[in-house]
């Protein structure tokens, strides 16, 4: 419940949902309160991510989000993400596009969306001319 009225004064995204359980209760799509759907984006992000420097430079957007299922405070959210595509842009970095599905602890999927990002590598051709 602290992450999401936290999220709630920190965005300005006090929608009734994520602020009053009688206002979100008589809504047919919540059960009481809910997490944000960004704020869900936010995690997922985070529970993907080190902290230390790796391949991956920036995510660079996400396409065809969806929120399938409210998630309440106290729900344990876990994501899978699968590579779908795998483009080259320069020598120095390419960009993956993947698959992101978020579950709850039931294993009911709560959303889904696609994840680009900028990764590094080193090009086969920069190599040889070293």
């Amino acid at each position: 419940m602290e992450d999401i009225e936290h999220f709630a004064r920190f965005t300005g995204d006090t929608f009734y949902a994520h602020m009053y359980d009688a206002t979100a209760e008589a809504n047919p799509f919540f059960p009481g309160r809910v997490a944000h759907g960004y704020l869900l984006l936010s995690f997922a992000a985070g529970l993907c991510v080190r902290p230390d420097p790796g391949p991956v430079l920036a995510n660079s957007g996400l396409d065809g989000q969806s929120f399938q299922h409210p998630v309440s405070p106290g729900d344990t959210l876990w994501v899978r993400l699968t590579a779908k595509l795998e483009t080259h842009r320069t020598r120095t970095y390419g960009e993956v596009r993947w698959n992101a599905t978020l579950f709850n602890q039931d294993g009911i999927q709560v959303a889904v969306y696609e994840l680009h990002t900028m990764v590094a590598y080193t090009h086969p051709k920069a190599e040889t001319r070293r």
